[in-house]
């Protein structure tokens, strides 16, 4: 509903650090299916062409279930998109990495794909469209069978930093609620809407001035 301003050095930022996380590489086949209107199709488009690789535009993810096969390096897809399919993807589909984004990751879904798809380096990344990617978590064992709900967003990626905050912007104890804050190479606001912008783009009590 809002445009956020993210700038080129941004773009390459979070691109760069997810193909690194991602394992693309030159000659990487990424399947990309996700709208140019979401900013997940950025990290798609650009990082895959950044590194060499090749990327194959289809409808949507779910064109893999119309397939008999898709022998291919990265498949980026939402949770709830990808779990509608994973079971029919067993025996017909090669990744060596699955991206997931835009929602929460359950653990259930990743323990399917890893049955599915076996050896494939899951990553569950996550950031608002007012920061592009800002932390990264790299699932290469399947989660505890007893294990619920969501799998963690990770730490961090280079010039990228990240807060758990209570009131006053003071750090939350270990342990204790509080609101999520990321900071580094972040967007310059929203575009037309200086007065959310200044709401949401809060100063960084932890870094320079701005």
């Amino acid at each position: 509903p809002k445009g956020v301003v993210i700038t080129h050095r941004g773009v390459v930022n979070g691109a760069i650090r997810m193909a690194a996380a991602v394992g693309l590489r030159p000659g990487a086949r990424m399947l990309v299916g996700t709208s140019v209107s979401f900013d997940v199709s950025v990290f798609e488009i650009v990082a895959t062409l950044a590194v060499g690789g090749t990327v194959e535009v289809v409808r949507d993810v779910l064109e893999l279930g119309e397939r008999d096969a898709w022998p291919g390096t990265v498949i980026s897809s939402v949770p709830s998109a990808l779990a509608e399919l994973v079971d029919h993807l067993a025996g017909r589909t090669t990744a060596e990495s699955v991206v997931f984004g835009g929602e929460e990751l359950p653990a259930s879904l990743v323990r399917r794909v890893q049955a599915a798809l076996p050896g494939v380096r899951v990553v569950n990344p996550y950031g608002q469209s007012e920061s592009f990617y800002a932390t990264a978590h790299v699932v290469t064992e399947p989660p505890a069978l007893g294990q619920l709900g969501g799998m963690p967003i990770g730490r961090p990626l280079g010039n990228m930093r990240a807060y758990v905050l209570g009131p006053g912007l003071r750090p939350a104890p270990p342990g204790v609620i509080g609101d999520l804050y990321t900071a580094g190479a972040v967007g310059r606001g929203y575009h037309g809407r200086p007065g959310l912008s200044a709401e949401r783009f809060v100063a960084d009590p932890f870094g320079p001035p701005g």
